[in-house]
C-alpha cells in the first residue's frame, strides 16, 4: 500500500480479535516508530513501552476506570517524554504524536486495525505505580498512545473532503 493511500484510507479502528501480533508485525511497528522525526534528532528523549501482557492491558484499563477503553486490541504502544511545564513541552508531545501516527500508518499498511487512545493516560496519573509495572522512567510522563491489533474491520477507500481544515496559501 502506497503512503497516501495509507494517509487518506486510516480510520480508528475500535474492534480486535484479540490475537496477537507476531513478532514480525511489532519489529516493523517498532520500526515505524524509530523512522519518526523527531526535533533536535533528541531521540533519547522519548521511552517506547509495548504493552502486550494481558495483565498489565486489563489493569490500565481498570486503572483508566473503563474496562473497554483499550477496545481489547492485544497492543498498547505508550510513548513517554520529561515534560517541565514549559513552552518546550510543545516539542516533547510533538515528537510523541510523530511516534505514535508513524506507527499508526505503518499498522494501516499490514492491514492491522490502530487507534490512538488518550483515555488511557489517565491511568498513569490515577495509580501511579503503573509506571514501575511498566517499566517507564520516573521522569517521563506518559503523553500519546496508540492501540494496535488484528480487527474484522478493514480500510475502505475515502474520497477527502477538501477544506476541511480552515486553510490559507501565502504566496
Amino acid at each position: 500500500m502506497d503512503v497516501m493511500t495509507a494517509i487518506v484510507n486510516r480510520k480508528s479502528v475500535r474492534t480486535y480479535t484479540g490475537e496477537p501480533l507476531t513478532k514480525t508485525q511489532t519489529e516493523q511497528l517498532l520500526t515505524a516508530a524509530y523512522a519518526s522525526p523527531v526535533a533536535m534528532g533528541r531521540y533519547e528523549d522519548l521511552t517506547l513501552t509495548v504493552v502486550q501482557k494481558p495483565a498489565l492491558l486489563a489493569a490500565i484499563s481498570e486503572a483508566a476506570g473503563n474496562a473497554n477503553i483499550l477496545y481489547g486490541a492485544p497492543a498498547f504502544f505508550v510513548v513517554s517524554t520529561p515534560l517541565t511545564g514549559t513552552a518546550s513541552d510543545n516539542m516533547a508531545y510533538s515528537n510523541a504524536a510523530t511516534v505514535v501516527q508513524n506507527i499508526n500508518l505503518a499498522a494501516v499498511a499490514l492491514d492491522l486495525g490502530a487507534c490512538h487512545i488518550w483515555g488511557a493516560l489517565q491511568a498513569f496519573a490515577k495509580d501511579p505505580s503503573l509506571k514501575t509495572q511498566l517499566n517507564i522512567p520516573t521522569d517521563r510522563t506518559p503523553v500519546a498512545g496508540l492501540v494496535v491489533g488484528v480487527s474484522s474491520e478493514d480500510y475502505p477507500a475515502r474520497t477527502m473532503p477538501k477544506g476541511r481544515i480552515a486553510t490559507t496559501i501565502l504566496e
